[in-house]
């Protein structure tokens, strides 16, 4: 049986995580399938994703219940791949966090580029509770978002933030009430498939750069993009639409 359930709608892919008995917890045939569905996306037929979980929850991390616990570092260099292929994606990725996302669960979250949060949903770090550190990301995410001295205290409670303080603390984009969440992310999703994608991949590109580069670097590295997309269809179209006095259709090429 899939663990991960992927479905097209336009040019919208919608990558599901889907053991809803266990909150979607990840074990190594989801993990697996999550980076099999992130190279599906790669296609040029899909202009944004969003992530989400069946039922209950969005994914409570790592599955303790599986047979290879023994070392919680087993598997991380694949699944950090993941992550990466993620983050590198040239094309906006929704997370739609519709339940608990707790653990490795609350990374894979974060690690999308907009995040959609029911009412009633939890963001969990429950790493320490069990005596480890923050994998897959965590700490880089949480920090960049909260910085140093929120991070620390956070991670270190292991508490649940509900949805309200993770829109204040600026963890998450929009709040949704609960039975509204798909269709919102659907929206979203439309909306910025609809959009120049090309730019927007390197946008994503350029601000996870500037996070660890300086002022002159990524300056350099804006104009480099800037010659990629000046020579794309997508910028052609935005010129010839401006004297058209018409909205441009994109195509993300």
């Amino acid at each position: 049986m899939s663990a991960v359930k992927v479905e097209m709608t336009g040019t919208v892919q919608t990558i599901r995580l889907d053991r809803p008995d266990v909150l979607n917890a990840l074990n190594p045939e989801a993990y697996d399938q999550l980076a099999e569905a992130i190279r599906m996306a790669e296609d040029e037929a899909v202009r944004a994703v969003v992530l989400t979980g069946t039922g209950r929850g969005f994914c409570s991390g790592h599955d303790l219940s599986d047979a290879n616990n023994d070392d919680p570092a087993a598997g991380l260099p694949e699944v950090n791949a993941t992550m990466r292929a993620i983050r590198a994606l040239r094309k906006p990725v929704i997370a739609a966090i519709n339940g608990v996302a707790a653990g490795g669960g609350m990374s894979l979250a974060l690690c999308c580029d907009v995040k959609l949060m029911a009412r009633s949903a939890r963001l969990v770090p429950a790493f320490l509770d069990l005596g480890l550190v923050p994998d897959m990301g965590a700490s880089w995410l949480v920090a960049n978002a909260l910085g140093y001295g929120r991070a620390l205290e956070w991670l270190v409670s292991g508490e649940a933030l509900d949805a309200e303080t993770a829109l204040e603390w600026g963890l998450v984009n929009v709040l949704v009430d609960d039975g509204e969440l798909r269709e919102a992310a659907q929206r979203k999703a439309d909306e910025l498939a609809a959009g120049p994608t090309l730019a927007i991949g390197l946008t994503k590109q350029l601000l996870s750069t500037a996070l660890s580069a300086s002022f002159e670097d990524t300056m350099e590295w804006e104009a480099r993009f800037q010659q990629i997309v000046g020579r794309s269809a997508d910028y052609a179209e935005s010129l010839a639409a401006f004297r058209d006095r018409r909205k441009p259709k994109f195509q993300g090429k």
